[in-house]
């Protein structure tokens, strides 16, 4: 049992990301009311240059008529996360879609990433004039769920938050890779029992988005499950009680069409993603989304994407390594 978890600990420091995207026929979103927050909340300490920098976004943002998506990755930069997939899929069937690729890659004290995402929030919904839905993997959506607990003007402008493979209450394979050896700073605070989750999760959601969980039983990155993927107070869906058996784990996750298509319920319904509307046959209908396998898309997206996410976990980890997770912000310090 060490040995599996010395193997899992090691996967995680490495940081390698996603090696697997489907189809589901977006319809209209339901109107959500323009956003209406003055901001509030702590002070934030990046620049607007900076954020500026890290955000991009399709053409069409400022013309959107249904709610844009900011999609946040973890150990990786916005691109190989996310270009191979939701970057494309949801600007072709009509999502006004951003990104952000945080100076750290993720690596780095997920406090500040939380800032680039509280700024990124306020930027899209006043371009847009539209609520935002925020979609993470890993702890891409842990930087979301922060930013909505601690700033309050954020809440009225966010119309979903969807996380895949994150682990919500923590992981044990984080925290035992951090009992190994100095880890970076985002793994030790992603570790089941971290004073960032426990901030984080002795907070309620705040009250407005859907919220909606996506994890699968075959996650083997992040133990345990479900229980690890489990988000209190919002919805909490494990693939495998959709499709039994279906074969998805940590990364695949990005590029599944069970996923994609509980992703799409989420963004054109008020409120969390329902398993129960989707389409019959979602089981047999694909595996992938519309793209990912083919010829091309392997050769000249994922495998670089994944290999360019190695190289980059294996240069950066050793720099971000350290022995202590980051303090608490005072804002995030027991009430």
């Amino acid at each position: 049992m060490r040995s599996v978890r010395l193997a899992r600990a090691l996967v995680l420091l490495l940081g390698t990301t996603a090696l697997m995207g489907t189809s589901a026929v977006a319809t209209a979103a339901p109107p959500t009311p323009a956003p209406t927050s003055t901001e509030a909340g702590p002070g934030l300490r990046v620049s607007s240059a900076a954020v500026a920098k890290a955000l991009d976004c399709s053409s069409d943002l400022t013309s959107a008529t249904r709610d844009p998506v900011l999609l946040t990755p973890a150990f990786s930069t916005d691109a190989q996360s996310y270009s191979w997939n939701y970057l494309r899929q949801l600007p072709a069937v009509g999502v006004p879609t951003c990104s952000l690729n945080l100076p750290d890659h993720g690596f780095g004290d997920l406090q500040i990433s939380a800032e680039y995402v509280v700024a990124a929030v306020r930027r899209i919904s006043r371009l847009s004039h539209r609520k935002v839905a925020l979609i993470g993997h890993q702890h891409g959506a842990l930087n979301n769920r922060w930013a909505l607990t601690f700033w309050p003007d954020l809440a009225d402008l966010v119309s979903d938050y969807i996380s895949m493979a994150t682990p919500q209450i923590g992981g044990a394979e984080p925290y035992w890779a951090c009992s190994l050896t100095a880890c970076p700073a985002a793994v030790r605070q992603i570790s089941v029992g971290s004073a960032y989750l426990n901030a984080l999760n002795g907070r309620p959601l705040p009250k407005g988005p859907g919220y909606t969980s996506i994890g699968s039983q075959f996650d083997w990155l992040m133990q345990p499950q479900p229980l690890a993927n489990t988000l209190v107070g919002g919805t909490s869906i494990t693939l495998q009680n959709i499709c039994p058996f279906w074969p998805i784990e940590h990364f695949t996750i990005l590029g599944d069409n069970l996923t994609y298509e509980l992703v799409i319920d989420a963004l054109t319904h008020t409120g969390a993603a329902k398993p129960n509307r989707l389409a019959p046959g979602v089981c047999t209908r694909r595996w992938m989304m519309p793209g990912v396998l083919t010829i091309p898309s392997v050769a000249g997206e994922v495998l670089p994407s994944a290999v360019g996410a190695a190289a980059e976990a294996l240069r950066r980890a050793p720099a971000t390594a350290t022995l202590r997770e980051p303090r608490l912000r005072a804002y995030a310090l027991p009430e």
